[in-house]
């Protein structure tokens, strides 16, 4: 109804305004040379009229194609940017399905039509390295480092590649500029957790978990490294909080403390380490300094009564009266020992040196105790805050049974 309205209000003044220009009196007379034209006004503002029209289209026209060669450059760029994105796309679709062939064909071919846009530089990054080409991914992934919006995945590219070549000291420095250009990125927390332990800097580890088995075995690596000794028995003391009963972190806190000649303070942590937790190595660092024979008796006597009639320390009584020629007391003890549970080789290697045929025959399939991780499964004569085969932090403990008690149901 308004459409209508307004249509009508607007074709009544034009009419109006005709009927205005018709009923203006007189003549209008141009002359040109020996040609005269007389006409009725009306009519000449009518004609003036039509030539302002044509003399506006002309200059349009003309216009339109001055400005047709950038019209065209607009035209062509906007479908060359179309198939870019197109082959960017179809090279996303190939990465996801891993054909590394076809991410490869669209990723130069996005080049070729875009340009090394950030976008395209990732897509020919990770179709190189899905495609095993890694110098090639490496020199997209430093590129795409020098834009600002994607600095953090060319930098995490960069950690993947530097940690797959095994060099550690490069990832962990592009590890710091990822961070620098995306603090707080969980994958990037963790990523520089396993670097720090590739690189056994286990001090810095240490800032990158909670887990409190990871904390001790992490502070006692970190203890055993450190040059300085103050700074040593501050992880020592770490490690030791986080778990009292973890062995090398009470026997690396007892060195840490010798070091710094606080030998009462080092036998004390000793006992107090074998009374929470009996274990082989506490008894070879308690027993370090002691040589003679029957003093080794008496100091094995006196840590045994920090956990009298335990396993271990009926053992290492039958252990030290074995090297004192102590016979008979090295036979009772290793007896007691295994009635108390141990049933690995090192009683019956006491026995077998006593000339017992049952220990002799039982020696040779005993179980050697070991160091067992929890996360992989491997054995290791020595302890290491993280284990050499997968490199998890905390997860190795020691076993006295036997090795099939380790493989999961």
């Amino acid at each position: 109804m308004r459409g209508a309205l307004r249509f009508i209000i607007v074709a009544a003044i034009f009419l109006a305004l005709a009927w205005w220009i018709a009923s203006i009196p007189g003549t209008f007379t141009a002359r040109s040379g020996d040609i005269t034209v007389t006409t009725p006004v009306p009519l000449a503002i009518l004609l003036l009229v039509l030539i302002a029209g044509v003399l506006a289209g002309a200059l349009r026209l003309i216009g339109k194609f001055r400005r047709a060669p950038g019209g065209l450059r607009d035209w062509r760029g906007g479908r060359r940017r179309s198939l870019g994105e197109i082959a960017t796309n179809r090279g996303i679709v190939a990465l996801a399905a891993g054909d590394a062939r076809a991410a490869e064909t669209e990723a130069s071919r996005a080049k070729k039509l875009l340009g090394e846009t950030p976008l395209v530089l990732l897509l020919t990054a990770e179709a190189a390295r899905l495609g095993g080409k890694a110098e090639q991914a490496r020199s997209a992934f430093e590129k795409l480092t020098k834009h600002q919006d994607m600095a953090f995945l060319g930098h995490r590219g960069l950690i993947r590649h530097h940690v797959a070549a095994g060099d550690h000291a490069s990832a962990d420095i592009h590890a710091r500029n990822a961070e620098d250009a995306y603090p707080g990125a969980a994958w990037l927390k963790t990523q520089r957790f396993n670097i720090a332990i590739k690189k056994q800097d286990f001090s810095a580890a240490l800032g990158h978990t909670a887990n409190q088995a990871e904390i001790a075995a992490l502070a006692t690596g970190a203890a055993q490294s450190a040059a300085d000794a103050r700074q040593a028995l501050g992880f020592a003391k770490k490690a030791l909080k986080a778990d009292p009963a973890l062995a090398p972190a009470i026997t690396t806190y007892a060195a840490v403390l010798r070091k710094l000649s606080r030998n009462r303070a080092a036998r004390k942590i000793l006992l107090n380490g074998w009374k929470t937790a009996p274990h082989p190595i506490i008894a070879t660092a308690y027993l370090a300094h002691v040589s003679a024979p029957i003093e080794r008796v008496q100091a094995a006597s006196e840590l045994a009564k920090a956990r009298p009639g335990h396993a271990e320390s009926e053992l290492l009584l039958a252990q030290t009266s074995l090297e004192a020629k102590l016979t008979g007391e090295a036979k009772r003890h290793a007896g007691a020992a295994i009635a108390a549970g141990l049933t690995d080789r090192r009683p019956l290697a006491v026995l077998a040196a006593l000339d017992e045929p049952a220990a002799k025959a039982a020696l040779a399939h005993a179980f050697q105790p070991v160091w067992a991780c929890a996360a992989c499964y491997t054995e290791h004569e020595d302890w290491h805050p993280a284990c050499p085969n997968c490199g998890k932090p905390g997860t190795l403990s020691w076993k006295t049974g036997q090795a099939k008690a380790l493989v999961p149901a």
